[in-house]
């Protein structure tokens, strides 16, 4: 008995089960907080149809230890801060500080980054964009860098640094970078205009000003690739889209006029011709009925009576093939009625030396 009251006596000794009651009650804690309020606000988050609540209490999970082993070190200072030297404990302090500043600014930036990342999914899944995938890791990596640069302030500021000189040299850095990189960055900005304007979407038929055509491939942060015809793929960078005229043949309607001009000869029967041409229109399976396809008489050509057919699908991609059906099914029709489709011709008169014309 009087070896236990000895040992009681002694501070270290009475410090040290101190110590050892603080892990293992940190350790209950833990085990507690984790199986009961953890476990009914999992339940309390399932009921509702939202995801961002459900990542919170995972990420609450995943930090819940860290949290506990702060509130735990803190005490454990403020024991030992009774019989160690003041050297020592104002040291285990201040290193207990940077680690807390540490911990924490941790905790901030994956709460930020969960945060961001289930917004940026929501408008993906709203706009069907990607807007997640290509801004995503530029968004995450400015608030991880804002947030660390904040941490590194309150440190220094702790320990009486002034950070001025870093803060100026920060700017002149970053006021480099941006004139050296100001084109990569003008076509950033371009490309989150492109976004969140959405004057096309990845899979739209659209033309550039240099008469390119193509079907936009992949909206990038830096450029956007386009696929042509020949399957061939364009690069462009999002500053020059967002500068030039750009004509999209699928937005706001995917519908495609499929259009048809052919002229026949003089004295043919126009009506009897345009009843032939309406009709392969009506017949034909990809031409919509509505809107509903029509034949027009274009103009007194040089050479020929024009003819416009006119009709729509309902997809780009079936436009040229329905559109080369059409001309073969008009020209064997044509044929088999004798509807002649002439060549082009000049008839020339010739003035001989004596006033005579001859042609």
């Amino acid at each position: 008995m009087n070896t236990v009251q000895q040992w009681w006596a002694n501070p270290a000794i009475k410090n040290l089960i101190f110590i050892a009651g603080i892990i293992v009650l940190a350790f209950v804690v833990y085990k507690i907080l984790n199986r009961f309020l953890i476990g009914a606000a999992r339940r309390m988050v399932q009921r509702t149809e939202t995801t961002i609540d459900d990542r919170i209490v995972e990420f609450l999970q995943r930090f819940l230890a860290r949290i506990i082993v702060i509130v735990a070190l803190l005490m454990i200072g403020e024991l030992l801060s009774r019989f160690l030297g003041d050297q020592v404990i104002h040291v285990f302090k201040e290193l207990l500080f940077v680690v807390v500043v540490f911990i924490v600014t941790t905790l901030i930036i994956r709460l930020l980054t969960l945060i961001t990342n289930w917004y940026l999914e929501r408008i993906a899944r709203q706009t069907e964009t990607e807007i997640d995938r290509e801004f995503g890791p530029l968004i995450n990596r400015v608030v991880q860098i804002v947030v660390a640069v904040t941490g590194l302030m309150v440190v220094l500021d702790h320990f009486s640094i002034d950070a001025k000189g870093l803060i100026a040299t920060l700017g002149v850095g970053s006021l480099a970078i941006a004139f050296a990189a100001q084109d990569t960055l003008a076509n950033m900005i371009a490309g989150f205009v492109i976004m969140f304007d959405r004057p096309f979407r990845v899979g739209d038929r659209i033309q550039m000003p240099n008469q390119t055509v193509g079907e936009v491939y992949e909206i990038g942060l830096r450029t956007t690739k386009l696929l042509d015809f020949e399957k061939n793929l364009h690069i462009v960078p999002n500053q020059e889209i967002v500068r030039a005229t750009v004509i999209n043949f699928s937005y706001p309607q995917p519908l495609v006029r499929v259009k048809l001009e052919v002229g026949i000869a003089y004295g043919s029967d126009i009506e009897q011709a345009k009843e032939i041409i309406l009709n392969i229109y009506k017949n034909h399976p990809n031409i919509l009925a509505d809107p509903e396809p029509n034949v027009f008489f274009l103009r007194f050509g040089d050479s020929s009576l024009d003819l416009l057919g006119v009709g729509y699908v309902d997809h780009y991609s079936k436009a040229f093939i329905t559109g080369e059906e059409i001309r073969r099914q008009v020209y064997r029709a044509f044929n088999e009625q004798g509807i002649e489709i002439p060549f082009p011709q000049r008839t020339v008169w010739l003035q001989s030396s004596d006033g005579e014309n001859k042609n």
